[in-house]
């Protein structure tokens, strides 16, 4: 019976629970006089209809050549509307007031910018009004609405991440090398799409776990893993490889179940050889879904290979550390039957819980 409670519960937690999904909108701040931000604004959060919906499908940069301006000039004005309610820049204790110009429209036909993930972004350019104050702040205000990501000034100017509700003192002109470094920010990313954002990733790795609960098929998966991963992931970041995430998303949601549901196969059934191309065939796949969950992360130009390393580390730190908590957790009960019978419960509640992914995400 408690097998089944945990079965519920994992499945009820899935309900709630989301894959790679893009959670953050990207900005840059540029010292001046005037002030300038340049934002990388997702076109998804100017359609106030999905803009919610964690499951609704990304809009795709193809979709927003396609609109035209009778498409464009609503998400435009959505798009200034929205950021304005979001975002609030203070000097001197008072609001700053700024103007909103749209880079990639002033050209005709625009140039949007390309990412990994395809998806549709154009760039807006904040500029204010009067130059800023000693110790004036940015805040992003409380609601439920991405993270923003403002990478500072300089070539190793760092990060500010600022979640709804929060608030921080903007750097002066000489202190800008303070904060997070651009390398470590990648492989902060890296880490968060997995933990604890990559839910999906999590209870792939989980069904990698309850294979066999020993170190040789545990490090023979891994490896086929990462190496299938990052293979993907790198194709993917060098632009040789584009698939679009609706098409991601549903293999992904698959992969969770196939691998959970091949764990219930009796021992004699199962090869090891069959088992790791499994692996490595899903492990293709997540790579590219790491691609789209990354894709503001890792940009051609001369930080693209730091970038695609680091990231790719923060995505194996967090996979060891999931490894490693599952390993000690299990420790000194995993040859008795009630582990026997939690290791069971736990295949089903992930299997379950890829195929109501699944079944989301082709609906």
């Amino acid at each position: 019976m408690a097998n089944w409670r945990i079965l519920f519960l994992w499945l009820v937690l899935a309900v709630s629970a989301c894959g790679h999904v893009v959670t953050q909108i990207s900005a840059e701040w540029k010292v001046g006089r005037p002030w300038e931000m340049e934002v990388l604004f997702d076109a998804g959060y100017a359609i106030p209809e999905s803009r919610g919906d964690a499951q609704a499908p990304a809009p795709q940069r193809a979709w927003l050549l396609e609109i035209g301006e009778a498409g464009w000039a609503p998400l435009r004005l959505e798009a200034e509307r929205y950021l304005r309610e979001c975002l609030e820049v203070r000097s001197g204790g008072k609001p700053e007031e700024w103007r909103v110009d749209f880079i990639d429209f002033a050209k005709s036909p625009p140039e949007f910018v390309e990412l990994l993930n395809d998806g549709a972004y154009f760039r807006m350019k904040i500029t204010g009004r009067e130059p800023l104050a000693s110790g004036s702040e940015i805040a992003w205000r409380d609601g439920v609405r991405p993270t923003l990501v403002l990478k500072l000034p300089g070539k190793q100017g760092g990060y500010l991440t600022l979640a709804p509700g929060q608030s921080q003192s903007l750097p002066a002109a000489e202190n800008v090398v303070a904060g997070r470094a651009p390398w470590a920010e990648s492989f902060r990313q890296g880490f968060l799409h997995v933990l604890p954002l990559g839910m999906d990733h999590v209870l792939f790795v989980m069904g990698l776990f309850f294979y066999r609960r020993a170190w040789r098929p545990l490090l023979s998966q891994s490896l086929a893993f990462t190496l299938a991963h990052t293979l993907t992931l790198g194709l993917a970041a060098a632009g040789l490889v584009r698939v679009p995430g609706n098409w991601v998303e549903p293999v992904i949601a698959l992969s969770v179940l196939v691998v959970a549901l091949e764990n219930l196969r009796p021992a004699g059934k199962s090869t090891g050889a069959a088992r790791l191309g499994i692996v490595f065939g899903f492990g293709l796949i997540h790579g590219l879904g790491f691609a789209g969950a990354l894709a503001v992360w890792i940009k051609p130009g001369p930080d693209f290979l730091p970038a695609l390393l680091c990231a790719n580390l923060g995505v194996e730190a967090a996979q060891v550390i999931l490894l490693a908590v599952a390993w000690c957790l299990t420790a000194g009960w995993h040859g008795t039957p009630a582990y026997r019978r939690a290791r069971i419960a736990g295949c089903l509640a992930i299997a379950g819980t890829g195929g109501f992914w699944l079944l989301q995400r082709i609906g």
